[in-house]
């Protein structure tokens, strides 16, 4: 089911809600505009009752470093409630600015959407899911 669309001229995102997980998928350039968006989206998902996002990067090709740390903010209000902001799919190039941003640490990284939802179900992943950079 598609909660919202968010759509821009650089990059486009959809939320998903699977069970009690919600999963926003991106795709392109996310600037700082588009990664504003989605911390909206996260915002109005909390009003909703869903406090476990997975934030889905396979298909973003730049993310706008400037934008990072509001996300990194709304993740820590999720587990404030009890949830979390997980995000998969991050290529070595988006790890990078992750960490040029400061934000790395703020976040648990998965190599797929799947592997992050286990997580929250508390389904072991292999030590290898998790990216180590």
């Amino acid at each position: 089911m598609v909660l919202q669309r968010l759509s821009s001229q650089k990059g486009r995102g959809a939320t998903l809600a699977q069970a009690d997980v919600a999963i926003i998928r991106c795709e392109g350039e996310m600037g700082e505009y588009e990664l504003a968006h989605i911390g909206e989206e996260i915002f109005r998902l909390g009003n909703k009752g869903y406090y476990k996002v997975v934030l889905d990067l396979a298909a973003v090709d730049h993310v706008d470093y400037r934008g990072l740390r509001p996300l990194a903010s709304r993740a820590r209000v999720l587990r404030s409630a009890g949830g979390d902001l997980k995000v998969s799919g991050l290529s070595n190039y988006l790890g990078a600015i992750f960490r040029a941003a400061g934000v790395e640490e703020e976040f648990e990284l998965y190599r797929t959407t799947d592997e992050a939802k286990a997580a929250f179900a508390g389904i072991p992943v292999a030590a290898a899911a998790l990216v180590k950079r």
